[in-house]
């Protein structure tokens, strides 16, 4: 039986690996940074199953430290998105119903997640509407969802079978 993804969690080194696949390999991390963030209440781990006394990461946590390493790759201050963080998870179960053209929208005090296409006229607003001029950032969270659960379906195509021990197999039988 095949758990869905947003039911799944993950081990520290399952959220490692995740992470160092959609880096490319070039971002350095290391279990103790995710530790540091899980400590500082960042991203904590908010998993109901445990591995080596912690708490595995749930689906959501995996996407936002996924989004937080990304922004870090962009030179952006890690610290300064616990808005971003708390509003993302909230709305994590809808977005990733339809990831597909999701835009996360700032001008520096409220987000916003919208549809590329159907909500295009609320994106010209921001851009074009009374505050035109003010400053905009726009990140594609929806194309980021989707590379995540590619990553997690490689990764899980590549794991061996799990292996049955012998003692499983006397009961068996």
């Amino acid at each position: 039986m095949t758990v869905p993804v947003l039911d799944r969690e993950f081990t520290a080194k399952e959220v490692q690996a995740i992470l160092r696949t959609l880096t490319g390999g070039i971002e350095k991390i290391g279990l103790a940074l995710l530790n540091y963030y899980a400590r500082t209440n960042l991203v904590p781990s908010t998993g109901k199953d445990r591995a080596r006394g912690r708490k595995k990461y749930t689906y959501s946590d995996l996407v936002l430290l996924c989004w937080l390493f990304r922004m870090k790759r962009e030179g952006l201050p890690v610290n300064r998105f616990r808005r971003g963080i708390d509003y993302l998870r909230k709305r994590l179960p809808k977005l990733h119903k339809n990831p597909a053209d999701m835009v996360l929208l700032t001008d520096g005090r409220q987000l916003f997640t919208k549809h590329r296409i159907d909500d295009k006229s609320e994106i010209a607003e921001v851009l074009t509407g009374k505050k035109a001029g003010q400053y905009v950032w726009a990140y594609a969270i929806g194309s980021l969802i989707e590379e995540i659960d590619r990553i997690i379906n490689e990764q899980s195509e590549a794991q061996p079978a799990p292996e049955v021990r012998l003692a499983d197999k006397r009961e068996a039988a």
